[in-house]
């Protein structure tokens, strides 16, 4: 293994590999986990990379656990655009990784694999996780595998198709009288008071998270990569998985990145556009019910990420979101949940903001499968033979 320590990312305060720790227990800033590149860059190369199955696997070296949960995560389709370049005059190259191909339907199956196989390694019997539903289920998955009972904590508008995939796999579910906030406070009481092993967006999560980057570096190597941002976790980890790719010498240059919220939750914009600190949406409120965090637990990382890369955050409406979803299902055949679809929302809005001959990755977060309740233009037509068919 070729992890090093834990460092907090605001105060600098160092921690062992072998203490169990979300935030700075200092601070309460994000922790981060610095791993040995000298090391790695003597048994690792891009030529034996090559030679192994295209999958979450293949980056194991670059994972802080010694045996990771895996039930196929990772290798999803880089889908280049068929029409959407077309129709909307686009001089630049589209490309979609479709994260809905992972086992529970996904992205977050890449976190899952690493931070409960953490929680393996520590021995842990029993685990909590505050979710607006897809991370829940994919806990919940990867638990079931692992021989760990749990218990998920989800906000009052979870959506119903979520709550039933949880509990296909055996988990406890809980539903607070509030936000994910509010949920995610509930799961951290767990956690301190009942002894309960806190799954969620913290630092072992957004180092299995980096393998969307990784792929994306070794597919395509973009200019642009545009993530739909709640907590933040995820365009943090692919910006992290850039630079460690640079810094083992796998590529060459690193992307810009743009991190799209829904208008109804959008902390990290208005920080971003006002140059501040980030402050919590009281009240946040958006179809993408899982882009819809108030409080984002990795925003300020997801902020300096941003910014370090020279890239940039927008805002985008629910009706910008829907709307992108329906195009991206019936241009390009890929279905996605509202969140997925925000990062095509995004490009749309921007793309005068793109250089010309550009590559552009969207990272379609999710399945559409799993938000059947949002607006889906059409119904089946009642019909007494083949003459009604139209």
């Amino acid at each position: 293994m070729y992890e090093k320590f834990v460092i907090c990312s605001d105060c600098g305060r160092k921690y062992p590999l072998t203490q169990e720790i979300f935030r700075c227990k200092k601070c309460g800033g994000s922790v981060e986990i610095i791993f040995d590149y000298a090391k790695l860059r003597k048994v690792l190369s891009r030529e034996r990379l090559e030679k192994r199955p295209f999958n979450h696997m293949r980056y194991k070296e670059l994972y802080p656990v010694k045996n990771p949960v895996t039930i196929g995560e990772g290798g999803t389709a880089l889908v280049r655009s068929k029409n959407i370049e077309r129709v909307f005059n686009l001089d630049f190259e589209t490309y979609f990784k479709y994260e809905a191909q992972n086992p529970t339907g996904s992205f977050k199956d890449r976190g899952s694999s690493i931070e409960v196989a953490k929680a393996v390694e520590l021995g842990k019997k029993h685990a909590v996780c505050a979710s607006t539903g897809n991370m829940g289920a994919s806990v919940s998955a990867y638990c079931s595998v692992s021989g760990i009972s749990c218990s998920i904590i989800i906000p009052k508008d979870a959506v119903t198709v979520k709550i039933e995939q949880i509990l296909a796999y055996g988990s406890s579910v809980y539903r607070v009288k509030g936000d994910y906030t509010i949920a995610e406070r509930t799961a951290r009481d767990v956690h301190t008071n009942l002894g309960a092993y806190l799954l969620g967006d913290y630092s072992y999560r957004r180092e299995g998270t980096k393998s969307v980057g990784f792929e994306i570096a070794e597919q395509i190597n973009p200019d642009w990569v545009i993530c739909p941002v709640g907590n933040g976790t995820l365009i943090s980890a692919v910006w992290k998985a850039f630079k460690e790719f640079k810094t083992l010498r796998f590529i060459k240059k690193l992307p810009k990145l743009v991190g799209i919220q829904a208008s109804g939750c959008n902390p990290v914009v208005k920080a971003f556009k006002a140059g501040k600190d980030i402050k919590p949406v009281k009240k946040p409120k958006t179809v993408a019910v899982a882009i819809e965090c108030g409080n984002p637990l990795d925003g300020k990382r997801a902020l300096s990420s941003v910014v370090e890369s020279d890239g940039f955050m927008e805002s985008v409406s629910d009706r910008d979101i829907l709307k992108a979803r329906e195009i991206l299902a019936r241009m390009e055949g890929l279905f996605a949940g509202p969140a997925g679809a925000a990062s095509l929302a995004g490009l749309l809005k921007c793309k005068d903001r793109i250089e010309k001959d550009s590559k552009v990755v969207c990272v379609v977060t999710g399945h559409g499968l799993k938000t059947p309740h949002t607006q889906v233009k059409g119904k089946p037509v009642s019909i007494r033979s083949y003459k009604d068919v139209r």
